[in-house]
């Protein structure tokens, strides 16, 4: 099911004009009621900020009579503004359509005061208000409209938001909690006395943007590309040449590939922490020089007066590339050894203690080689198998082997004598996870050390 949902405003000001949106044009006073006739949704849900009407009477707050006070004003305005009686009507069936739900607002203003039936005051040539003002908490609000959307969605596969009136609070707080849902954002930009079209403008992209911009940051924060949003497919469709001047730099840009650091995401994550070594060099340049193209573009946009072609339609989001280039955090410079042992605090950082355990119990044994002048991790090497005695034997004096061993048997481990009988499993000797965490938090890296310098020691 569609759904519309509008942050109701004060119509008692607004014009009629041609709203256009998808090649089609209707004539109203509110962008609402045009997107109801254009878009057709199944459902219609008014955000009516406390703001906007008040009950003549301070000692109660009734809901029924301000959700009422709001319809009336709709009708009353469309009395005033038409005198075809089907437009009347056809305004009339809107607003028995729409399902009103008052809202917090936060700021200060001018509220309409209605009386217990919900009718509008008079006073003088026009309607009686009263000053409002309120302090509340953006968060409060949120999960007000949050709890909205949430509730709405349940029925709605489709919600369409439009933007176009509301106070600056209450349309970002729209904004910020429509991105969690699957909406369609649209605003009609009037500003002042519209003139004879306007033509509705979709957001959506905009959002979009803003997410997978996010996405692509959280992604490189937690070291995981499944977050990541691949820009590579909108590259490819840049046309070099619509970009007059600019065309050396939207080659190369379209020729950076994301794809070099989801590689690096993926190797790092999954532990391939050896082939994430030769990713980073491999990204260094890589990133440095989308650096120096992205500022050139961005000084371009900063210049947007000068450059007309960048007004027409393109897919480049700035922020997906610097959001990007904020994979040089995962760049470590040193030798592979060196570059390993930073891979390892990264791991503890961002809580894969399992990659973090099992590096550091095989670390040691490649600086041990090393101290050796050199070997490959084989049965066959004399070196590595006299290393990786050594090795086990200083790392019995930590936890490392024991808590390796539950992590990555899945607790089928003889450290905690799993016992298997009859379908069922019990753990004798129960380690939790927490004990497992707080370990790698706060001693593995220390323990780490002390190994690794005892068995580089033992080799000099």
């Amino acid at each position: 099911m569609r759904c519309l949902i509008y942050i109701a405003g004060d119509v008692m000001s607004y014009t009629p004009t041609n709203y256009e949106i998808e090649g089609r044009e209707f004539n109203t006073f509110f962008s609402a009621h045009a997107l109801a006739k254009l878009l057709s949704p199944q459902k219609i849900v008014a955000l009516l900020p406390d703001s906007l009407i008040v009950r003549d009477d301070t000692t109660a707050k009734d809901l029924d009579i301000l959700i009422k006070g709001y319809k009336n004003m709709i009708l009353i305005r469309s009395n005033q503004l038409f005198g075809d009686e089907n437009m009347r009507k056809d305004i009339e069936d809107f607003v028995n359509r729409i399902e009103v739900r008052v809202v917090p607002n936060v700021g200060s203003g001018q509220a309409y005061y209605v009386d217990n039936e919900g009718n509008l005051i008079p006073e003088g040539q026009r309607y009686k208000r009263s000053p409002y003002y309120s302090e509340r908490s953006p968060v409060f609000i949120f999960n007000v409209v949050y709890s909205i959307f949430n509730e709405i969605s349940k029925s709605c596969n489709e919600i369409i938001v439009d933007l176009t009136h509301g106070t600056n609070v209450l349309v970002s707080v729209t904004m910020a909690v429509g991105s969690l849902f699957n909406s369609r954002f649209v605003a009609a930009p009037v500003m002042g006395p519209p003139g004879q079209k306007v033509s509705i403008v979709d957001l959506t992209e905009v959002v979009k943007a803003m997410k997978d911009s996010l996405a692509i940051t959280y992604s490189i924060e937690k070291v995981d590309e499944r977050y990541f949003r691949d820009y590579s497919v909108t590259l490819k469709s840049l046309k070099p040449n619509e970009f007059k001047e600019m065309k050396l730099i939207i080659e190369r840009i379209k020729s950076k590939d994301p794809n070099k650091v989801i590689s690096l995401l993926k190797n790092l994550r999954n532990g391939f922490a050896v082939d994430s070594v030769r990713g980073m060099r491999d990204l260094e340049s890589y990133i440095n020089e989308l650096e120096r193209d992205v500022n050139e573009l961005s000084k371009a946009y900063s210049e947007w007066y000068n450059q007309s072609y960048f007004e027409k339609e393109n897919m480049i989001v700035l922020s997906h590339f610097y959001s990007t280039i904020k994979v040089r955090d995962l760049i470590y410079k040193g030798n592979d050894l060196e570059v390993l042992e930073k891979i390892l605090g990264l791991y503890i950082k961002v809580g894969y203690y399992d990659k973090a355990i099992s590096l550091a119990r095989e670390l040691p044994v490649a600086f041990c080689l090393n101290s050796r002048g050199g070997g490959v991790y084989s049965d066959f090497d004399k070196n590595y198998k006299e290393c990786d005695e050594i090795v086990r034997n200083y790392l019995k004096e930590s936890s490392i082997l024991q808590f390796r061993n539950i992590l990555m048997h899945g607790s089928l481990s003889k450290d905690v004598e799993a016992e298997v009988k009859e379908g069922r499993i019990e753990l004798k000797n129960e380690i939790g996870l927490s004990t497992i965490e707080n370990y790698i938090t706060q001693k593995l890296e220390n323990d780490y050390q002390n190994v690794k310098n005892k068995v580089v020691q033992t080799n000099t």
